[in-house]
């Protein structure tokens, strides 16, 4: 038996589905990690109010176990679920994108700010030695005799 022939005997005929599997898990993973910076800002949020798990069940009106589900950063949640979060705790929740976005513009700002400062202060170094060489060429004496001129 040949190379190609054990190869085409190990191979299916059947379609797979591997490929649709392979997006379905890359779509989880994105799904997982955008749950996680909810559960953060959730936990944050409860800290800063100084409120319980199930302080905040009471006031979504959901399970202890649902809220657990949530600050685990393993549920994926409903938008409702997400615009009660928001209503209750008063934090973005599905600002995510738009903060990623709103971070990287401000990084940006400041790179601006930072440059514009720096030409800025260039500017004013080269104009304060300018100033201060007209200064120098204006009273400094050519010779002792210019001197008793200016003086007087």
């Amino acid at each position: 038996m040949t190379n190609k022939e054990k190869f085409l005997s190990l191979v299916s005929d059947k379609k797979t589905n591997t490929l649709e599997r392979n997006r379905e898990r890359i779509k989880n993973r994105l799904m997982l990690r955008e749950s996680q910076k909810i559960a953060i800002k959730v936990l944050t949020k409860l800290d800063e109010l100084k409120w319980t798990q199930r302080d905040l069940a009471n006031a979504l009106n959901v399970s202890p176990q649902q809220v657990t589900k949530i600050v685990s950063g393993k549920e994926n949640l409903t938008i409702d679920t997400q615009i009660k979060l928001q209503n209750v705790l008063n934090i973005p929740i599905l600002a995510t994108f738009y903060e990623k976005k709103m971070g990287v513009m401000e990084e940006w700002i400041l790179t601006i700010e930072k440059r514009v400062e720096k030409i800025v202060a260039q500017t004013n170094s080269f104009s304060n030695n300018y100033q201060a060489s007209k200064i120098v060429k204006v009273e400094k004496p050519a010779s002792t005799e210019d001197y008793f001129q200016m003086v007087g």
